[in-house]
Parts: structure tokens; C-alpha cells; sequence
């Protein structure tokens, strides 16, 4: 296999794992909403953790989906280009 072709296959493969991750993210958000759909938080430091963990693996997968989505691109150009 060339390079390109290494390329498309690991940028195939870490679109699930982004998936993975905002699923996670959305369990989490989803187990702590009250009745009326507010996130509740029992502390500030809760809240703080909750948010930095999160915001970090939404921008982190997002980063990811990025990058995978350059190498689908390249390897099209590549290829076909």
C-alpha cells in the first residue's frame, strides 16, 4: 500500500471514534437533565469539570472529523486528481 492509500484508511477509521465521542457526550448531558430539561449540577465544581471534559472532546472530535476528512480529500486528489 502506498501512502495515500494509509492515509484514506486511517481517515476512514477515526470517523467512528468521532461518532463515539459525541454519543459519550450526549450520554452525559442527557443523564443529568431534570424533568423540564435543564442540566442540573450538584456543584460548581461539577459544573466546571463537566464543561472542560466536554467542550474538550467536542473540539477534540471535531479536530479529528477535520483531519479525516482532509485525508478522504487528499486521497481523492490524489488518486483521481
Amino acid at each position: 500500500m502506498d501512502e495515500s492509500t494509509d492515509v484514506l484508511l486511517i481517515s476512514i477509521l477515526a470517523i467512528p471514534f468521532v461518532v463515539a465521542i459525541q454519543l459519550w457526550v450526549k450520554k452525559r448531558k442527557d443523564s443529568r437533565r431534570n424533568k423540564d430539561g435543564e442540566e442540573v449540577f450538584n456543584s460548581t465544581r461539577q459544573a466546571i469539570f463537566a464543561f472542560l471534559i466536554e467542550g474538550l472532546a467536542v473540539v477534540g472530535g471535531l479536530a479529528i472529523l477535520i483531519a479525516a476528512t482532509s485525508g478522504i480529500l487528499r486521497y481523492v486528489v490524489n488518486t483521481y486528481g
